[in-house]
């Protein structure tokens, strides 16, 4: 499996899994960017693009679900929920 280089934006906010899965995620050739709150991965969306976006739903300052909320707001594209 290969990622073609493709950007992941991933919040988590345990530190720990958050590393793991993202070793994990390049180890199949994508780029990752890890933020560990929903505020931080929130300012990541205003400076950059990504082709995929994977969200804790329960994190301190804000939960995935608002962060996706904005995102669709913002893109007006489809998400898929997990």
């Amino acid at each position: 499996m290969n990622g073609n280089n493709q950007k992941i934006l991933l919040v988590e906010d345990d530190q720990n899994f958050g590393d793991v899965l993202r070793s994990y995620l390049e180890m199949h050739d994508y780029i990752v960017t890890l933020a560990t709150d929903g505020s931080i991965g929130s300012d990541f969306l205003r400076k950059s693009k990504y082709d995929l976006c994977i969200f804790d739903v329960m994190m301190p300052k804000k939960d995935g679900f608002t962060l996706a909320k904005e995102l669709r707001e913002k893109t007006r594209t489809h998400l898929l929920y997990f």
